[in-house]
């Protein structure tokens, strides 16, 4: 088993050639901060065990080239699903997050939500070979650290233990999170937000929730919570001052109608902060959940050496 230090080294270098899907030893080095050695010791661990590969040599300045990495988009396959009332929706992606499959099942009445998720789960698992994570989201309460759903009126949930649950059937990596925080963390590594560390973002498919990140971290609250909206608040009014008091270094804004894009806009436009206004993609939430699940599956690197 590796050490805690090895470990973040390695995450590290993955989550940079996630973002910029490429990079060469000297940029790895530049990018994470990690001295030339433990790039280098770092990147030949993860091409030997064909996480990461060679993607050419960079163009002859004059020097040396230098060898360009990449992640390995066949190493394996991750899922997303994100739970709504009526159906979920899922996402199937590469290793370097491109979509293969996406998908909604209808839920059914009379069947309970969670064998229906298992279901589906277990339909996709053996349509892609090499799964290695599992991201669910969903509008509930939750405890993250012990990954339970508290409660979710919406289906009916108290005290589910949900990641020990698919994880004991199928033993894969599962992570639990609200489903905007997803889309929120796939916004800071592959979208507007990328290399941002203080940020807030807003969907119009998920208009209960704004994620909230602060320091490269989701804030979370006790019941993960935070950023939990409704069109009564009084954030409304304060919207200028409370992105001032967060000190946010922008807005990320995904819209699916004009009516929503101007009103946001119509608020955001109103700070100094830096506004990204954007159509939101149809897998918006499912993808988000896929991308937290790599990204969790990178920490937990060790259990693949």
């Amino acid at each position: 088993m590796l050490d805690q230090l090895k470990i973040k080294n390695l995450t590290n270098i993955l989550l940079y050639l996630f973002s910029y899907r490429k990079a060469t030893k000297a940029q790895l080095v530049q990018g994470t901060g990690l001295s030339n050695s433990t790039v280098s010791a770092s990147v030949n661990s993860l091409v030997k065990l064909g996480l990461v590969e060679g993607d050419g040599m960079e163009e002859s300045v004059g020097g040396r080239r230098s060898s360009i990495y990449r992640i390995n988009k066949d190493y394996g396959r991750f899922i997303g699903v994100d739970i709504r009332e009526k159906d979920l929706r899922y996402a199937v992606t590469d290793c370097q997050n491109a979509l293969l499959e996406t998908g909604v099942c209808t839920l059914k009445g009379q069947v309970p939500a969670i064998q229906q998720l298992l279901a589906c789960l277990e339909s996709l698992i053996a349509s892609h070979t090499k799964v290695l994570g599992i991201g669910i989201g969903l509008d509930a309460q939750l405890d993250p650290s012990e990954q339970v759903v508290l409660h979710s009126g919406r289906l009916g949930w108290d005290d589910v233990h949900l990641k020990e649950i698919i994880e004991r059937r199928f033993l894969t990596l599962t992570y639990i999170d609200h489903r905007v925080n997803g889309a929120g963390v796939r916004e800071g590594i592959l979208g507007n937000a990328q290399g941002l560390a203080n940020y807030v973002c807003f969907y119009e498919s998920a208009p209960e929730k704004a994620a909230l990140v602060l320091n490269g971290e989701i804030c979370r609250g006790a019941h993960n919570s935070i950023g939990r909206l409704t069109e009564e608040t009084a954030l409304w009014e304060a919207f200028p001052a409370v992105l001032n008091f967060l000190d946010v270094d922008a807005v990320c804004i995904g819209y699916r109608t004009k009516e929503y894009k101007e009103k946001m806009l119509a608020l955001a436009n109103r700070t100094d902060i830096e506004v990204f206004c954007f159509p939101e993609a149809e897998p918006c939430m499912e993808a988000g959940m896929a991308t937290v699940a790599q990204k969790e599956w990178f920490q937990s690197i060790y259990f693949m050496l």
